[in-house]
């Protein structure tokens, strides 16, 4: 795909792009390339300080260049397919027909050998983002007017994405909700939501909260993008307006 168009389209919408790299050379590479093409970047190089930036921040994608000897390759991927709602490049030096699939597998929405064709790499990004990130249209900065609010319905026990798509709720996933929509999209700690959906305040309990949010997560991936925000030893959030209707 030419830079140029590459190029127009974030322009008009910056991206925010995590990069994980532990090699230095290859890291500040991929930044400077990343940065040129007007993303919004952000590179870490190892576990811990991944850990903080996907706690904090709702990224539009991250690219992890895999190749760690000290780690399960594929966790992150696995980590952000499960708990947020980023798209996941994987750079990695295993080409071999079972590498990607444990890629693709394990969660990964692109997988790129290595050394890395920064053409395919940008023709992946693109593919992934489109005219502007997910995150972004939805928050209203690239909108063309639309509501970008998502609505929680009580008469059909839904959740409605700004693009319509509907995802049906059972009565544990729609009380959780709820409480999101309470909380005006501040952060709703664990044990408030424990307490809310009856569960028990021990280990036991919260198990039974993350299943219901694994649960969540797949029902919501119908959707172009999903903005349930995951505060780790804390709580959730809801990064966009969450509206509460009678019907719809």
């Amino acid at each position: 795909m030419p830079m140029s168009l590459l190029s127009s389209v974030q322009n008009k919408c910056n991206q925010k792009v995590l990069l994980f790299c532990d090699d230095t050379g290859s890291r500040e590479c991929l930044q400077r390339f990343l940065a040129g093409q007007g993303f919004d970047i952000t590179s870490v190089d190892n576990q811990r300080e991944f850990s903080d930036e996907v706690s904090a921040t709702p990224y539009d994608v991250a690219i992890l260049d895999l190749g760690f000897s000290d780690m399960d390759e594929l966790a992150l991927v696995r980590y952000l397919r499960t708990q947020t709602a980023t798209r996941v490049i994987v750079l990695s030096g295993r080409s071999s027909s079972q590498a990607c699939m444990e890629g693709y597998l394990s969660g990964a929405d692109n997988y790129i050998g290595k050394p890395v064709d920064f053409s395919v790499l940008s023709a992946a990004l693109n593919s992934l983002l489109g005219r502007c990130s997910p995150l972004q249209r939805f928050q209203g900065e690239c909108s063309g007017g639309s509501s970008n609010s998502w609505v929680l319905c009580a008469a059909n026990r839904e959740l409605i994405a700004p693009d319509k798509t509907r995802i049906p709720l059972t009565t544990k996933e729609y009380m959780f909700f709820t409480c999101l929509a309470d909380g005006n999209s501040d952060v709703v700690k664990r044990a408030d939501l424990l307490k809310s959906l009856g569960y028990e305040q021990n280990e036991y309990g919260h198990k039974r909260l993350e299943t219901l949010i694994y649960r969540i997560r797949r029902k919501a991936r119908q959707a172009e993008f999903f903005p349930l925000i995951t505060h780790h030893g804390y709580g959730y959030s809801f990064s966009v307006d969450l509206v509460t209707r009678k019907t719809c």
